[in-house]
Parts: C-alpha cells; sequence; structure tokens
C-alpha cells in the first residue's frame, strides 16, 4: 500500500512539474508578444491595418479604433501572461488565454492558407513568423493551454491571494504609461533596418557572393487538341505548339536590410547618393502634410540648416499637389522629395521626425514632441549639438530606467509578499 501511495506521490509530482513547466513557458510567449506589440505601437497599428485591409474593412475600422485595438491587444496579452506567470486567478487567466488561442488558430490557419500578408507581426518586428509558423505556434499553445486549465489547481502561487490584485492591476496600469510613452516618443527598442548606427550604404550593399533569385518558367504547349505544361528540362520537340508561359520566383535570393530607400527630388531625380557624401545631413519625415502646429519648429531647423550649410530635405508620400498646397500654405522654402509610404512609416513612427545622418551613418531620430527647440541656433554646428548623436550609452540608459520601472515591481512585491509571510510563520 505503501509503494502504491509513493508511486502516485510521484506522477503527481512529475505532473505538477510538467503543468508548471508548461505554465512558464506559455506566461513567457504572451508577455513577451504582448511586450514587443508595445514596444512600437503604431508598428502594431499599421500591422492592423495590413489585415483589414486584406479582408475588405478598412471602412469599418477606421484608425482611431485600430489604436484602441492594439492597445487592448497588448494590455490584454501581457496581463495574461503575468497574472499566469504569478498563478493570479488562476481559472479566469487560463479561460481567457484560451478562448484568444482558440479564436487566433483558426484564423492563423486561414492566414497561412491564403497568406495575404506574409509576415504575421504577433511578436512585431522583434522576430518575423511566417503564417504557418503562426500557426503551429497557436496550436502548441493550445496543447498546452488545455491540460493547463484541467490541472489549474497544480500551479503554485508566487505570491498570496491576498495581494493578486497588485500584480493584475500593475500588469494594466505599466502596460497603458508604457505603450503611451513609446506611441508619444520613439520605441523604446527600434526593431527596424534604419536603425541609429546604421550605415545606410552599406545596409543597402549586396555581397558578391550573395545567392541570386532563382526563376521558374513553365511553358503551356498544345498537340492534337490537348494541351500540357513543360518546363526548360522536359521541353518537348517543335511537333508542339506554344500556348503561354509563366514565370515564377523560387527563391528570392538575398535581400539586404534596406532595399526601397531612393531620394527622388521635385525634378524625378535620384539623389540618393547625396546622403553617403561626408558631412551632415537633415532629413524631415513628413509622410503626410498636416501637424501645422510644427511650422515654427520645422522653420527653424531648415533656418540653422541653411546657416550651417547643411543638406535639409523633407521626405514626403503626398501627391505633386499636396506639396504645392502646403507651399502656398505655409510658405515653405526646404526641398522636398518623394518617398514610398511604407518606406517613410519605416525610417521613424513620427510624423513629422527628424532623422540626422553624417557620412550615411543615422546618428540620432527624434519625434515631434522631441524635436530640438531650445538654444538651437546657440549650440553651434552639428558636431557641437548633444541631440546630434544618441550614443549607445544614451539609448541604453532609456531602455534600462524603463526596463526597471516595468518590471522591478513584481520583484518587489513578491520579495515583499514572501518576507511577509515567513515572518508569519515564525511567529506562528
Amino acid at each position: 500500500m505503501e509503494k502504491g501511495k509513493d508511486r502516485k506521490n510521484r506522477r503527481h509530482r512529475i505532473l505538477s512539474v510538467l503543468i508548471n513547466t508548461m505554465r512558464f513557458i506559455v506566461a513567457a510567449v504572451f508577455i513577451f508578444s504582448g511586450f514587443v506589440k508595445a514596444i512600437d505601437p503604431m508598428g502594431t497599428i499599421y500591422k492592423l491595418g495590413d489585415y483589414i485591409e486584406a479582408f475588405g474593412l478598412t471602412a469599418v475600422f477606421p484608425r482611431g479604433l485600430l489604436m484602441i485595438a492594439t492597445l487592448l491587444l497588448c494590455i490584454f496579452e501581457f496581463s495574461v501572461g503575468i497574472c499566469l506567470l504569478f498563478s493570479v486567478r488562476r481559472r479566469t487567466t487560463l479561460t481567457a488565454a484560451l478562448a484568444f488561442i482558440v479564436l487566433m488558430t483558426p484564423l492563423t490557419l486561414y492566414l497561412a492558407l491564403t497568406n495575404p500578408i506574409a509576415d504575421c507581426g504577433c511578436f512585431g518586428d522583434a522576430i518575423h513568423l511566417t503564417n504557418w509558423q503562426t500557426f503551429l505556434k497557436n496550436v502548441v499553445l493550445l496543447a498546452m493551454l488545455v491540460p493547463l486549465l484541467i490541472y489549474n489547481r497544480l500551479l503554485f502561487r508566487l505570491i498570496h491571494e491576498n495581494v493578486q490584485w497588485v500584480i493584475s492591476g500593475f500588469a494594466f496600469v505599466s502596460m497603458l504609461v508604457f505603450m503611451w510613452t513609446n506611441l508619444r516618443h520613439l520605441p523604446l527598442y527600434d526593431f527596424r533596418p534604419y536603425r541609429v548606427g546604421t550605415n545606410i550604404e552599406a545596409a543597402m550593399a549586396v555581397p558578391d557572393d550573395a545567392p541570386q533569385p532563382r526563376f521558374e518558367t513553365t511553358f503551356i504547349l498544345s498537340k492534337d487538341g490537348e494541351q500540357r505544361e513543360f518546363t526548360l528540362d522536359d521541353y518537348p520537340d517543335s511537333t508542339w505548339t506554344f500556348v503561354t508561359s509563366r514565370t515564377t520566383l523560387v527563391d528570392k535570393g538575398y535581400v539586404p536590410p534596406i532595399h526601397d530607400f531612393a531620394l527622388i527630388n521635385e525634378e524625378g531625380e535620384d539623389i540618393t547618393n547625396n546622403l553617403f557624401e561626408p558631412g551632415w545631413t537633415m532629413l524631415l519625415v513628413m509622410n503626410e502634410l498636416r501637424r501645422e502646429e510644427m511650422l515654427d519648429i520645422i522653420n527653424d531647423l531648415y533656418d540653422y540648416a541653411v546657416i550651417h550649410d547643411y543638406p535639409f530635405y523633407a521626405l514626403t508620400a503626398a501627391t505633386t499637389d499636396d506639396i504645392e498646397q502646403w507651399i502656398d500654405h505655409t510658405g515653405a522654402s526646404y526641398p522636398f522629395c518623394r518617398m514610398d509610404d511604407i518606406t517613410l512609416k519605416t525610417i521613424i513612427r513620427s510624423n513629422p521626425g527628424l532623422v540626422i545622418i553624417h557620412d550615411g551613418t543615422i546618428t540620432a531620430k527624434w519625434s515631434r514632441r522631441d524635436l530640438p527647440r531650445e538654444n538651437l541656433f546657440d549650440g553651434g554646428p552639428l558636431e557641437e549639438q548633444p541631440w546630434a548623436v544618441q550614443t549607445p550609452a544614451m539609448q541604453q540608459q532609456r531602455r534600462t530606467r524603463a526596463l526597471v520601472l516595468m518590471f522591478f515591481p513584481y520583484l518587489f512585491v513578491g520579495l515583499l509578499d514572501f518576507l511577509v509571510r515567513r515572518k508569519e510563520r515564525v511567529k506562528g
């Protein structure tokens, strides 16, 4: 009887270890997914917009609604992950997570079969997954969430039940503040190819030994009223009559990190190489010509560039008529360059936004709310301006501060709860 009891206890321990291991894996996926989306809220909005456009629902989901959906999605994923990690309201949390995955699994299967968008965007720009990889990820999560919900009582708590509201409440508030900060300024981490420190010319280069694109041509021929498909390897004799052919991309080969960047001036000339010459260049990104409240600072930046003889280009995806209307309305005298709207949104998540380039390398990026204003004309040329170069140390300082504010309180609450319970046990 004792042996039977020992075997039962051993199975219980093994099951408990397995269940809690799955719990930490699922929690980590949800936390990471919500966190990386919240790092770049505008990128998530753009990705949701791509899905809405692919399904033909653009008129039903205006931009404001997409922003709300992005906020709710990031807060939901991050909060579910945190609550599962600390085992807060276990059954409710697992039910919500399971319902979400049950909803997303058939949707991702449909996306995998139809492939309207190549990248799912479930991990933002941090990790790119194909639609089939996303579907398989959801299947694995589904396979883990079902037993987790069944054996939810085996999930051990990291904090006492009396203070679990602190964890769930802070997860909601911290994620809301974190997203709003990244939305108002620039993303905490820039996963895109135009990050600070990137040499644009080098990022556009294709190595000599890089794999080249590979195409396959299929020929459709007819003979005696029958049509068949052939390739170059099995092309038949001249008794077959050519009908048509089609060429498909089999292997896209090497694609450089930056492959869609071109500065086209108002005369239609490609002046991209101007950025690679020695010296400073200031790029003002205005994919949409609005934000007239920014006119004064924009004009000051242009005047500053003229004083110090720096090339200054306003990059926009607006039409020629819109540009002319903007110039007539604002009196703008800075030169405009045309660029694809998606490229502009990839370069910087702000409209307008400022990009500083030195010797072809991006040295700083500023959102419209952080554009340099004070002592602009008293600080000397760009090499003497502290805002012209964002060093790795400056970037790391901002990231460290944000991560500490985001995650240290969980450690603090957990440690404080442990000490309180330990003191109660000692007294008992």
